[in-house]
């Protein structure tokens, strides 16, 4: 039955997806750093083709037992404007899709799920002027106070998570305040905002199981129209809570010969919540491992030596789950690793790890 359902609006994602950004025409671009006004810009901007809201971490139960999570919402434009005065009503112009997904680390063990509707109808929206997402019963908000809740249940899977989230650090603004060039063109850029600590307590659900937690998480929002340049075939994207009180983002935009983009970059944010901004000629990564997907043939990095020289940072970067391949066919249509981490060296830490065109190049894909 789900089948059924999904097909229409997946072939209507694919399409738009696929064509790359020729058909951001009619979509508003990027030119330069965002006029941001809160809470507005928590919610979603129609205007932009593509947006997504990132909820990633690592939390424990009573009994000690640790568990990666994440749940993402992401909206696609199909046609840019409300649309044709007399227009089918069943057309979509806008979608939504969510992933959830759950690391058992005990257990070594990898659970996601999935759902796409249709922006209309009541049965998946958003609101503009807050955060306020939904899609049947996957909900994230925006609560009095400035607390996150999140909630999804996937029955035919066994799991889902039921999280409070509250803010323990100032929003930081990516790029130059909030401004993520991502590509040489006009327009090839997003708006990048994040809350890189919060404290998270509640719910999660595996098979057959319940499970009071707490633990810290990492909220990433990025929204855009022509995002990336040509020749970038993916990103490996890294979000690092480190012992000494710092953060760490990183992205490189990665070309098929498995060079870096120029256009990658990164954040640290100091203890204080202070910003800076690091260039691609900042940051070493080497890969020093890999693992393949048995499900899609995927080789993806499974460990990294990354190291900061202006900041002193050395670190080795460990997955805590080799197998963390997020299948997304049937929604975004794009399979890609999304796993926590484990940082040692000049200081130690935690955060999520995200890698795409491992699976299928993205290439002209956003």
């Amino acid at each position: 039955m789900r089948r059924r359902v999904l097909l229409p609006v997946l072939l209507g994602v694919a399409a738009l997806v696929t064509a790359g950004n020729e058909n951001a025409a009619g979509w508003l671009r990027h030119a330069g750093p965002p006029a941001l006004l809160f809470p507005r810009d928590h919610g979603a901007h129609p205007e932009f083709r593509t947006e997504w809201w990132y909820l990633t971490g690592i939390v424990e139960s009573e009994a000690s037992e640790r568990f990666g999570l994440q749940l993402t919402f992401f909206r696609q434009g199909l046609a840019p404007g409300p649309g044709e005065p007399g227009a089918s009503a069943l057309r979509a112009r806008q979608v939504l899709a969510a992933h959830l997904a759950l690391a058992d680390l005990g257990g070594q063990r990898f659970l996601n799920a999935e759902r796409l509707r249709r922006a209309d109808h009541g049965l998946a929206g958003y609101r503009v002027d807050d955060l306020e997402l939904w899609l049947d019963d996957w909900s994230l908000v925006r609560r009095q106070g400035g607390s996150l809740e999140a909630r999804a249940r996937d029955l035919e899977q066994g799991l889902g998570l039921a999280l409070e989230l509250r803010p323990g650090r100032e929003l930081v603004l990516h790029g130059d305040r909030g401004y993520s060039p991502k590509g040489p063109e006009p327009g090839n850029a997003s708006a990048y905002l994040s809350w890189t600590r919060l404290e998270a307590a509640g719910e999660l659900e595996l098979p057959g199981r319940r499970l009071r937690v707490r633990g810290a998480a990492w909220f990433d929002h990025e929204w855009g129209s022509s995002q990336l340049g040509a020749g970038v075939v993916g990103w490996d994207w890294f979000s690092l809570r480190l012992a000494d009180g710092r953060d760490l983002m990183l992205y490189r935009l990665r070309r098929a010969d498995g060079s870096a983009d120029p256009h990658s970059s990164g954040t640290l944010v100091e203890p204080d919540g202070e910003t800076v901004r690091l260039g691609p000629e900042e940051v070493e990564l080497e890969v020093l491992g890999r693992w393949t997907s048995p499900a899609s043939g995927g080789s993806y990095p499974a460990r990294w030596r990354l190291r900061v020289p202006r900041f002193a940072i050395e670190l080795e970067l460990e997955p805590l789950l080799a197998a963390a391949e997020v299948d997304g066919t049937r929604s975004t249509g794009v399979v890609y690793w999304e796993g926590p981490v484990a940082a040692s060296g000049s200081t130690s830490g935690e955060g999520y790890a995200e890698l795409t065109g491992y699976a299928g190049s993205l290439e002209g894909r956003f």
